[in-house]
């Protein structure tokens, strides 16, 4: 074989190995338009918490622990004073945020808008498909810990 020809193989054996895994990769997921199933970090009826001595001391202040997006709606240390959902989107799995002056859970990846009972205000943008309606999980306070049971 000569050098050109070997060179000409090599590249085309090459081109099939990488044209082969890429399709593998972009063959698996897409967006079916229908909601991705929210993977639970904890399942089995589990809990997450956060310090309250240090953590969500303003009304609108927000955190994250194991899976679960925590947020302050009011003054006080009382359950009614804070919300606790999912964390994901259940679209696409995009992170929440809580947007204290708008009133409402947001996705960052496309935007979803969700209200502090989990109510969907506003699907994905800029994207197929839909999303479902916020899981919220109870809530408990004992010794400047809130922890919400996730179920």
């Amino acid at each position: 074989m000569e050098r050109d020809e070997f060179i000409k193989s090599l590249g085309f054996g090459l081109a099939l190995v990488c044209s082969g895994s890429c399709f593998q990769g972009c063959g698996g997921k897409g967006d079916t338009g229908t909601p991705e199933p929210n993977p639970n970090p904890n399942p089995g009826g589990s809990t997450a918490s956060v310090n309250l001595a240090s953590q969500l001391l303003a009304v609108g202040d927000q955190a994250t622990a194991n899976g679960v997006l925590f947020f302050r709606v009011a003054a006080g240390n009382t359950s009614s004073a804070f919300v606790a959902t999912e964390a994901l989107c259940p679209h696409q799995q995009g992170s929440l945020v809580w947007k204290q002056a708008l009133n409402k859970i947001q996705c960052q990846l496309h935007f979803s808008e969700y209200s502090t009972n989990g109510t969907v205000l506003q699907g994905p943008q800029n994207t197929t498909g839909n999303t479902r309606t916020l899981k919220i999980y109870a809530t408990a306070i004992s010794n400047n810990t809130l922890t919400a049971t996730i179920t």
